[in-house]
């Protein structure tokens, strides 16, 4: 659901099953990019391999390496490289319809089959369904036939790495070990791995969360920043993420098959824990919920390069997970990624090209909570004040919803620019929020 237009110029260059090259006399050379004199054939013939390093075995780490293997040539090993004694983020994920086409080129995940339905404890997602943010529950599509997944990240790692090391043999590869620094260099990038040094000519850094935020723009796109987070085995499934508004925010809902899990987000500087707690209890009704909870703020980087290092997944973003943003943006960063690499880009182009595409998806944030909920409470006051404000302020959002006005008004909505959301998935949300940025 999540779709970026430059994300569509972006398969002009990287070539897919779906985009043949067109019929021409005059084809493009193949994109050549420069890497220092380690790479230069060696002595006896045979040209040296080139190394991509990949650290971080969660999703953007994993989904990186699948990206990877899928489109790079044989003359390449991509490197996973991660400590098995940090833990990873087990909550339960949402998906969209690109993870899964991403799964079914690098590993041959096949949404048919019930083997790899079990193997990632995953169910199939048609859409997200709101329900108490209008008087009427509603489900948020996936379109153009898309289908997604509920997975658990705790399977992840294991499903990948032995699809991975069937499929690509010759590519794939993988260090364990604490990753201690990163130098760059102009031709390559030194990795410290507990006390042995390794190189490799570029690097994606997916290390988590940083551990500073100084070269980041926190975003104030949302009004909640803390999550409280319980699971249950006993549930009715629908393939849907559920988005279930309450007083003090909203909770979603991640079903797998073998539990379904619940994340009750909040403002913590609006409610006291201990009422969100009690309030989550009632909810799921349940004496007790699990002690596990995140406090976050949302941030991006405004450099996904740097050299010949890069960022995915927490290390490059985070925001809230309405409507599962941020794996559409790990994969788009994974397409700019690509065309460094291959030199079709310049640095400054493409920290430019992921912001523009992470300054969207802040307002569809916003869109979302600033006509409230069914609640009348502290939370939402603030939440709909605070949010609309925030967007009076950007004028990209407001001067895309009067176009796609115009464009409704004229019966072509279709051909529009995308905005995060393509204009089918604007009007529809549009009509079912009541907003009328679209329609009347």
């Amino acid at each position: 659901m999540f779709l970026f237009e430059k994300f569509k110029k972006m398969m002009l260059k990287t070539p897919t099953p779906d985009h043949q090259c067109p019929i021409s006399s005059e084809l493009e050379p193949e994109p050549k990019v420069e890497l220092g004199p380690q790479q230069e054939p060696e002595v006896s013939g045979l040209k040296k391999k080139r190394k991509l390093g990949v650290i971080g075995v969660g999703s953007a780490g994993l989904l990186s390496l699948v990206h990877f293997c899928t489109w790079l040539e044989e003359d390449w090993e991509i490197y996973s490289i991660h400590n098995p004694a940090k833990e990873i983020l087990g909550i339960g994920e949402s998906t969209n319809g690109e993870f899964v086409g991403l799964l079914e080129r690098g590993t041959h995940f096949c949404l048919g089959s019930q083997e790899d339905l079990k193997a990632l404890d995953a169910t199939i997602k048609f859409g997200s369904k709101f329900s108490g943010w209008r008087e009427a529950s509603w489900i948020n599509p996936l379109l153009d036939g898309n289908t997604a997944v509920h997975f658990n990240n705790y399977f992840f790692k294991d499903f990948i790495y032995s699809r991975l090391e069937k499929l690509w043999p010759k590519q794939f590869r993988f260090i364990e070990g604490d990753v201690k620094e990163l130098v760059n260099h102009s031709d390559r990038v030194t990795v410290t791995i507990d006390e042995s040094e390794h190189e490799f000519d570029f690097v994606i850094d997916c290390m988590g969360f940083p551990s500073n935020y100084d070269d980041y723009v926190i975003s104030d796109c949302t009004p909640v920043n803390r999550c409280l987070v319980h699971s249950i085995e006993d549930f009715e499934y629908e393939p849907f993420t559920d988005h279930i508004a309450h007083a003090h925010g909203w909770m979603f809902g991640v079903p797998l098959q073998s539990r379904k899990t619940y994340g009750y987000l909040y403002n913590d500087k609006i409610t006291a824990k201990e009422e969100a707690v009690e309030d989550m209890k009632r909810i799921l009704e349940v004496d007790e919920i699990e002690d596990k909870e995140y406090v976050f703020k949302c941030y991006y980087t405004p450099k996904l390069v740097e050299g010949r290092i890069f960022k995915n997944g927490n290390k490059a973003l985070f925001f809230e997970p309405l409507v599962a943003n941020s794996i559409a943006l790990y994969t788009y960063a994974m397409r700019l990624i690509y065309d460094r690499m291959m030199g079709n880009t310049t640095e400054e182009e493409t920290n430019t090209s992921f912001v523009d595409a992470v300054q969207p998806v802040e307002n569809i944030i916003s869109y979302y909570y600033q006509g409230g909920s069914t609640f009348e409470s502290a939370f939402w006051d603030h939440a709909t004040r605070h949010t609309k404000a925030r967007l009076e302020n950007q004028q990209a959002f407001k001067d895309m919803m009067a176009t796609y006005k115009n464009l409704k008004d004229r019966g072509i909505l279709n051909m529009g620019s995308i905005y995060g959301f393509k204009p089918l998935t604007w009007e529809i949300v549009d009509e079912q929020m009541g907003y009328g940025y679209i329609g009347k």
